[in-house]
């Protein structure tokens, strides 16, 4: 079942329970609010949780403000009595400007990095290139933007990543020499952003996960795998993917 069914599932159930108290104990203040208000509620609290569970872009899971906007205006007059305030007491259109304004921020802060090539020097425009050390074991922390990390196969046989609201791609190189049967390990710490992990076909993964409110995805083993890659991720409202491009 695709996450989208659940959670529609989910909301349906949530309304179904909503309309038998309705029905029973109308007198209840949180249950005088008009139906039809609670069933466009359950649509964009739909529409706000695909966007942050299940967005492929980190633009798209943060441009929440023409939802909330909307279900601003939905409750606009409970929110006036409940604040002893006018049932209109601002103006709708501030209200959907403002929004389209914050959403469009922040797609121009987030939006998607257009793909680059790059020299051997370390980086060019807005995206950058490290290659990774054999000497150190601490983790590297990657911070906004778009990043590329090359680990060494041969030399790094553990490597801890962290990538915090930013595009992270991973290329294992030198993958034929040294001990190429030996165990690799990869600690990836993966926090509303976007990771993707390229390893050879042959590779066999080891992988555990755990998920908050995002996706890890993995390409399954192919036949005859010749090493064993061990690939522990923390994903927090964010994606990973692990892929093999032969």
């Amino acid at each position: 079942m695709k996450n989208g069914a659940i959670i529609f599932g989910i909301l349906v159930l949530i309304a179904g329970v909503g309309l038998l108290f309705y029905a029973f104990m109308p007198e209840l203040a949180v249950f005088a609010i008009p139906l039809w208000k609670w069933f466009l509620a359950a649509a964009l609290l739909y529409w706000i949780i695909k966007k942050v569970a299940f967005s492929k872009t980190l633009a798209n899971r943060l441009s929440l403000f023409i939802p909330l906007g909307l279900g601003f205006m939905l409750f606009e007059k409970e929110i006036g009595n409940a604040i002893g305030k006018s049932p209109d007491f601002v103006n709708n259109w501030y209200i959907i400007l403002a929004a389209v304004l914050l959403d469009a921020a922040v797609w121009i802060i987030f939006r998607p990095k257009a793909k680059q090539f790059f020299s051997k020097n370390g980086s060019k425009g807005k995206e950058t290139v490290t290659y990774g050390s054999s000497d150190s074991s601490d983790p590297v922390n990657f911070k906004l933007g778009s990043h590329i990390y090359y680990v060494d196969a041969s030399t790094q046989p553990g490597v801890n990543l962290i990538n915090q609201l930013g595009e992270l791609t991973v290329f294992y190189q030198n993958t034929d020499t040294g001990d190429t049967e030996g165990t690799l390990s990869l600690n990836l710490v993966n926090q509303m952003g976007e990771t993707r992990v390229h390893i050879p076909r042959s590779w066999h993964v080891d992988l555990s996960s755990d998920v908050s409110m995002g996706a890890v995805n993995c390409r399954p083993d192919g036949e005859n795998t010749t090493r064993t890659i061990v690939i522990r991720v923390k994903n927090q409202m964010g994606e990973v993917n692990i892929v093999s491009d032969d």
